[in-house]
């Protein structure tokens, strides 16, 4: 085996670059059940777009009385919406405290999935969203519907991190982009058809709630049945177990040289974590890497910053933008099927494309997206609600499109011992990006200066935020040619790689 090529070069002698189709659909069934479990907190990758702050109206007059499905804001009461009054917002106290839980939750669940797992940590945090998803359809005031909902959107984007990278590190970097697309089609299933048909087949607020919380819990035994990463097995020295996990992920024939090759895949990353001076226990190997390594900090840095400018772009979205739809049921069977499209159109096409450039084209179109819907209007353009819901959905695309390849991006420059702390920090920022637009920023700018600033002003603001953010991008390293397992695989990118002809002569399945 070519060593520089790390567990890709495992799973090319394999001939399996995917992980199986039953552990790929079980995965995309783990979003789909997010998707339906709670479409109000809609915690997509993982940044929740419509969140606890989120007022719900029709702010568009073309699109008043037009409807897809009966709306729902009239005569279902949910509690949920207690979440948008003044004093749950980020600006008081109360909404402070819960939007540093969610920070603190997001950057704790990625060091576990270094420490413990990528399973383990599916499991455990499917079991606190199913415990307070569950608990909400009995709560007695709007502090406990706040707090649940909190604890909800925390949980899904732990489960969904976990989720993404047992996808992706089942495949080589060739494939992992298109592993990754495919597991998050279930997110556009779950909230686009799931969603809709509970709302109309139970009735009842608490029973609907109970309805959309029990597939978490019957995920959860499968989950458990499912192997844990192979690429961490390996980091942690767990070489047989490694062996065992890719015969179950991957369905390969018994070779007596697997564990062999394994093995010395563990040498080299014990070796990696020498050179740095970093080898030890598995938080250790995790943290230290960052601030032994200098290219690596920066990456992570430059991630961390994208972050922040995603879920300020993400916020400003639906601060600022006209909602054409009459009903929560509405804005998800539109967005859903847009975002199905987008997915497929990602994973046929730029599936083995670099990061760097990939990833300034998406944050651009993101920062267009926010100015588009006003400009449009100011121009008389727009002069229809189909027109209104055609770019509002266009913009969520861009909102999707942008957070996957944010994600794949960190997933396919850190070295996996460090992948998912880096990953985690990354959406830590992204959350508590999406509380700044919250904030009163043109009156303390007015404050400041004296000047006055309008509207257009701020959501210009946030869109040069978002563009100056994918311009930094370009800092990144390039791409290596496979999915980096150490630091060494990181930085010593070996172009042209061919294998060993006496290797290809030992696979019998070739």
């Amino acid at each position: 085996m070519n060593s520089p090529r790390g567990l890709d070069g495992v799973l090319a002698y394999l001939g399996n670059p995917h992980p199986s189709v039953t552990v790929q659909l079980l995965f995309t069934a783990g979003l789909a059940v997010l998707g339906l479990g709670s479409p109000e907190v809609f915690m997509m990758l993982p940044v929740p777009l419509y969140s606890c702050w989120f007022t719900f109206g029709v702010n568009d007059e073309w699109c008043y009385g037009e409807e897809l499905m009966p709306p729902t804001t009239d005569d279902d009461y949910r509690s949920v919406l207690a979440c948008s009054e003044r004093r749950w917002q980020p600006f008081a106290f109360p909404g402070a405290v819960l939007a540093g839980l969610r920070v603190v939750v997001v950057l704790v669940a990625g060091l576990f999935m270094d420490v413990l797992g990528r399973r383990r940590s599916v499991v455990a945090w499917m079991g606190l969203y199913f415990v307070v998803a569950f608990s909400r359809s009995f709560s007695p005031n709007d502090e406990a519907v706040v707090l649940c909902v909190t604890l909800e959107g925390a949980a899904s984007q732990a489960v969904t991190l976990a989720l993404l990278l047992l996808a992706a590190e089942g495949s080589t970097q060739g494939e992992c982009v298109r592993s990754v697309c495919l597991v998050i089609l279930g997110h556009a299933v779950g909230i686009g058809a799931g969603a809709p048909l509970v709302h109309y087949f139970v009735e009842g607020d608490v029973y609907r709630q109970m309805v959309r919380s029990l597939p978490a819990l019957v995920f959860v035994p499968f989950i458990m049945a499912l192997p844990e990463s192979a690429r961490w097995a390996v980091c942690r020295g767990r070489t047989h177990d490694a062996t065992l996990i890719l015969k179950r992920s991957h369905h390969m024939t018994f070779d007596p040289t697997m564990k062999q090759k394994l093995a010395t895949l563990h040498e080299e990353h014990k070796e990696s974590m020498d050179h740095y001076g970093c080898r030890g226990h598995a938080l250790r190997e995790s943290v230290v890497p960052l601030v032994r390594s200098g290219r690596l900090l920066l990456s992570a840095i430059v991630f961390m910053l994208c972050g922040l400018a995603y879920g300020c772009a993400a916020s400003a979205r639906h601060l600022f933008d006209n909602v054409p739809f009459m009903s929560y049921e509405d804005r998800q069977v539109t967005f859903a099927a847009f975002e199905f499209i987008f997915l497929l159109v990602m994973g046929l096409t730029v599936t083995r494309r670099g990061v760097k450039w990939v990833l300034v084209g998406l944050m651009s179109a993101l920062s267009i997206a926010l100015l588009l819907t006003r400009v449009l209007d100011k121009t008389g353009v727009l002069r229809s609600c189909g027109a209104y819901v055609f770019i509002s959905a266009l913009g969520h695309g861009c909102v999707v499109l942008a957070g996957v390849w944010l994600t794949m991006s960190v997933i396919r420059l850190t070295p996996t011992h460090s992948r998912g702390f880096v990953l985690g920090a990354t959406y830590s920022m992204a959350t508590l990006g999406q509380i700044f637009p919250y904030f009163d920023v043109v009156g303390a700018f007015q404050l400041w200066s004296g000047s006055y600033l309008d509207v257009f002003a701020e959501i210009g603001l946030w869109a040069i935020v978002t563009f100056v953010a994918g311009l930094l991008t370009l800092l990144l390293p390039k791409t290596p040619p496979s999915l980096p397992d150490t630091l060494r695989h990181l930085y010593n990118n070996v172009q042209n790689e061919k294998p060993d002809p006496e290797e290809e002569n030992e696979n019998t399945r070739l």
